[in-house]
């Protein structure tokens, strides 16, 4: 799973100034589910991705209050790109409260989004517009309206890849 956070100020030493974000969980659920996570999903049964990241540094509380006047939620959003032929699409997006002020340099939150059966299709053996092979990305955006400077916060993490197969 690639995983990516911007900002990304990393600290450089006990008092020096820093914010980053990291992706904790990343996750595909099935009912009835085998194991934690799983790569080939059931086309036809509705399905979870669970995310949660954290945004750390000494920096974080700052920089959260002030996009908390304006942005009240994170926008956290899946979407999926064929491996071979077929059409990208976007699977989900949730709201997730920004909750705060106060904020700590540690703050954590988490999402579900729920993708409804039939929303991706199998591969067909007959019909060589799908591959029903895909890479699933997950968004969490934290729009800005503080001026020309992009204080906007981003965080992008790429799935391994799916297949998508119908048991029957």
């Amino acid at each position: 799973m690639s995983n990516n956070f911007d900002p990304n100020i990393p600290s450089t030493g006990p008092n020096s100034p820093s914010i980053e974000g990291a992706f904790t969980t990343i996750r595909i659920a099935e009912q009835p589910a085998l194991g934690k996570s799983n790569l080939v999903i059931n086309g036809g049964k509705s399905f979870d991705i669970d995310v949660a990241w954290h945004i750390t540094g000494n920096l974080t509380p700052l920089w959260l209050t002030a996009l908390s006047v304006d942005t009240k939620n994170w926008v956290v959003t899946a979407y999926a790109n064929p491996r071979g032929p077929g059409n990208g699409l976007t699977l989900g997006s949730v709201d997730v409260p920004i909750a705060g002020p106060p904020f700590t340099d540690n703050v954590a939150y988490n999402a579900k989004i729920t993708v409804p059966a039939n929303t991706l299709p199998e591969e067909d053996p007959g019909n060589p517009q799908n591959s029903g092979v895909y890479q699933l990305t997950v968004t969490a955006f934290l729009d800005s309206d503080l001026g020309a400077v992009g204080f906007d916060m981003m965080g992008v993490a790429d799935f391994p890849l799916v297949k998508v197969e119908n048991p029957i």
